[in-house]
């Protein structure tokens, strides 16, 4: 299987073809759709982009409902310094200002079993954790560690990756877990002070793949807005983008591809051309009719697995986590239904005294606790619990605000999830197979970044090389991997 830098070629574009230039659709106007058809129409092919929402970015969603320069991040919020592609774009490609986002501030807090104490403070025994012998005194990020060890080890030794995908796929985090002799109150412990238990029950490897590279280390926000991404293509790309497009119906031939869309009113169009490059999550591709695919790749698309999440914002009439907690970042964990507080250095205004607070983030089973919820409902339930830590929420409150990704039609979800068996072997590989015409590029088509841009980038660029080269069976491997 051919490999390729995807770093070189978004630097530099795709290498000359003997191919003609082609007429190609992008169904999908979010990084990875953007990515694809910027490089495309760069090489000289004709681009068409139909995007269903009035607006680029996919799960980029910056709320901009705030008053002043005051913003909230919906979707995606802070950039890993080492996702190179994601970087590139923001720093080099668009050069867009960016700032520090530290996810960790000593000063936040820990409240749990009804007990309330700073990260400085704290220690399992305060909190009622009664840890076996083996445990006692050690703090969760010491036991995960330990636990994460043996894989840490073999990552440092030749192929390393590839022998933990071979031995390890089959794993859930909790199986794992158990089978290092983590105890259950360890487990109970190292849940929500690390927000695992929304992860306990998917693939170890993919969370270890995270654990590993440690991304949330070292992490950026956009200083003007996440959005600011997405928009910074449209001088190129916004001619050849029909907003307002829902594609219901792909039909394929031997030698072309019709997408048939629908506008706000019902009204349906058709364009034909020569390719089409599907971006939109697997899960909404059950809702289109799309000719010519294998049994093999519907089964895939029913089975690739999206977890929830939502962000609940408020405003308040003063920043007093600052003044009188001194809190400027990183986030309060609890498990109180809200889970994490996100003091959020993103979307403050300077000018104000006034601020806002990502009072709740929280994935999986506890994000359902707040999807049967009215809006209403939802704001007034987090600020009670806001108030249990901080009592100064109440009389500073003043709106709020909720984004539940699994209700929102155009994602289905937060973004993709493996489980075991499905990071190698045949359902990987049916997941980036491209279909006659019909291609496949979205966050779920990468193994080691998903749920973060970096994938949707890898495979937008993955999916454009291969398209623009001929190749039609499989994508290359990214040796930058």
């Amino acid at each position: 299987m051919q490999a390729i830098n995807t770093l070189e070629i978004l630097k530099n574009g795709l290498p000359d073809s003997v191919l003609p230039p082609r007429h190609i659709i992008v169904v999908g106007a979010g990084l990875a759709g953007l990515t694809s058809a910027l490089l495309l129409q760069e090489a000289g092919h004709k681009v068409t982009i139909l995007e269903a929402q009035n607006r680029l970015s996919g799960r980029v969603f910056t709320y901009h409902g705030f008053p002043g320069k005051m913003y909230g991040e919906f979707g995606a919020m802070r950039f890993p310094r080492q996702h190179k592609l994601a970087q590139h774009l923001i720093k080099e490609r668009f050069r867009l200002e960016t700032r520090p986002f530290p996810m960790y501030d000593e000063d936040t807090f820990i409240y749990l079993n009804g007990i309330a104490l700073r990260r400085s403070e704290f220690y399992p025994a305060k909190m009622n954790f009664n840890l076996p012998a083996h445990e006692a005194g050690k703090l969760p990020d010491e036991l995960l560690k330990e636990s994460m060890q043996p894989l840490l080890d073999q990552m440092v030794e030749p192929r390393g990756w590839e022998r933990l995908l071979a031995e390890y796929d089959e794993y859930l985090l909790i199986d794992y877990l158990r089978e290092s002799e983590m105890s259950d109150d360890a487990l109970a412990m190292i849940g929500p002070f690390l927000n695992l238990e929304g992860r306990f029950h998917f693939s170890l490897l993919e969370w270890f793949a995270h654990y590993y590279e440690d991304v949330f280390g070292d992490l950026v926000y956009i200083v003007d807005g996440a959005d600011s991404l997405p928009n910074a293509f449209a001088p190129e790309l916004m001619q050849a983008i029909r907003l307002g497009a829902e594609v219901h119906a792909i039909d394929q031939s031997a030698d072309s591809v019709s997408i048939h869309f629908k506008d706000s009113t019902g009204y349906s169009q058709s364009i034909t051309a020569d390719e089409c490059i599907l971006t939109v999550p697997f899960k909404l591709l059950r809702h289109m009719e799309i000719e010519g695919l294998d049994p093999n790749k519907w089964y895939t698309i029913r089975n690739v697995y999206y977890g929830r999440a939502h962000k609940i914002f408020m405003q308040f009439s003063e920043r007093w986590w600052q003044t009188k907690y001194q809190i400027t970042n990183g986030l309060t964990v609890t498990d109180l239904a809200i889970r994490n507080i996100v003091y959020t250095p993103a979307g403050q205004d300077d000018r104000f005294q006034k601020g806002i607070l990502i009072v709740s983030y929280a994935w999986g089973q506890d994000s359902m606790a707040y999807s049967m919820l009215s809006e209403g409902q939802r704001i007034a339930q987090a600020l009670q619990d806001l108030i249990k830590i901080h009592p100064e929420a109440r009389d500073t409150f003043e709106f709020g605000i909720s984004h539940d990704w699994a209700l929102d039609q155009y994602a289905g979800g937060i973004g993709p999830l493996f489980r075991p068996h499905e990071m190698s072997g045949r359902f990987f590989d049916n997941i980036v197979r491209p279909v006659n015409r019909i291609w496949f590029a979205n966050d779920a088509c990468d193994r080691r970044h998903r749920r973060w841009i970096e994938a949707a980038l890898i495979a937008g660029v993955k999916n454009a090389y291969a398209l623009h080269t001929g190749m039609r069976n499989e994508l290359p491997e990214d040796f930058t991997e």
